[in-house]
């Protein structure tokens, strides 16, 4: 009954924000984050509540503007619904506080698990940091490594002591470019029409190095259940698409290792602080751990980041 009575008050905490008299919500995601298909005169919208623990207001702002600067150049990101003021709104939930960003529904399919589709993912991607940085919106520098303790220390050792290394050794950690980051980019959170891919669940975009962005599709083909040939097929696509978009500005991608492992570490962190996991679970993600480690701790990646095998 309690959730019932939190939808009824989020329904009219959003249409007042809104000013939209008949609208509905409908509880699609029940994670970490609350994520709704909504509905009102003006459209449908997916509505994400994060718990303030993990975004804060001013955090969901800044997402906002971030967005609306990304569909003023380009239409490949699902963009704020109406108006984006009412980003950081506050909601509450299971007694909890939450805040709220509501964006328009990408158009297309899901990611087909094909290698076709990773080139036009590639393109978007590569379109987005493509687009000029203007004063709207401000950089945002990643936040320090935390100290590893409780659940998956081992795991977090494990990842702390290689980007370590890697620093140590003098190995490259940066692109010396900055752009637009999608923030957790892979094809998962892209939808594919004929003509476009839209981009969309921006929740940790910031202003940063884009290789950040492609070591996170490194990240999720290095975790894939698919043969080495076939993950290097994807991976060549998606960069193969990226290119096209870069007009011979394309980043420096030797820091590629240093930033998957920085990805794998900030994935440690969210499971350790925000996910009850058993022990089964546990030992699954410590076993991935050590074989992304193994995989990028001592890699070379040329300029162009293509890459034959070592997956």
């Amino acid at each position: 009954m309690r959730d019932v009575e939190d939808l009824k008050n989020a329904e009219r905490t959003l249409s007042r924000v809104l000013d939209q008299g008949n609208l509905h919500l409908e509880l699609v995601l029940n994670g970490v984050n609350k994520t709704f298909a909504g509905r009102c005169e003006q459209g449908d919208f997916y509505l994400r509540l994060s718990p303030e623990r993990l975004h804060s207001s001013v955090e969901l702002k800044r997402e906002a503007k971030i967005l609306t600067c990304i569909t003023d150049h380009e239409q490949i990101a699902a963009k704020p619904f109406m108006d984006p003021q009412h980003a950081g709104t506050a909601f509450v939930w299971d007694g909890a506080p939450y805040f709220g960003i509501a964006t328009t529904v990408a158009p297309g399919d899901p990611y087909d698990n094909s290698v076709g589709q990773l080139r036009p993912f590639g393109r978007a991607l590569g379109k987005l940091h493509a687009i000029p940085i203007t004063g709207k919106v401000e950089r945002v520098d990643s936040a320090p490594h935390l100290a590893a303790s409780g659940k998956l220390v081992e795991a977090i050792s494990l990842v702390q002591g290689a980007i370590f290394q890697w620093s140590n050794r003098g190995e490259p950690t940066s692109s010396g470019k900055t752009s637009i980051r999608h923030g957790d980019a892979w094809p998962g959170n892209g939808r594919f029409g004929e003509s476009r891919v839209t981009l969309f669940d921006f929740e940790h975009t910031s202003i940063g190095d884009p290789v950040a962005d492609v070591a996170n599709v490194a990240w999720w083909l290095t975790g894939l259940q698919q043969p080495a040939e076939i993950k290097s097929q994807l991976w060549n696509a998606f960069l193969e698409g990226y290119e096209e978009t870069q007009d011979g500005e394309r980043a420096d991608m030797s820091s590629l290792p240093y930033h998957v492992l920085s990805v794998e570490l900030r994935s440690l962190l969210f499971l350790r602080d925000f996910i009850k996991l058993s022990l089964e679970v546990e030992k699954s993600v410590i076993a991935g751990t050590q074989h992304l480690v193994g995989v990028w701790r001592n890699r070379a990646v040329p300029e162009s980041g293509f890459l034959q095998d070592g997956w």
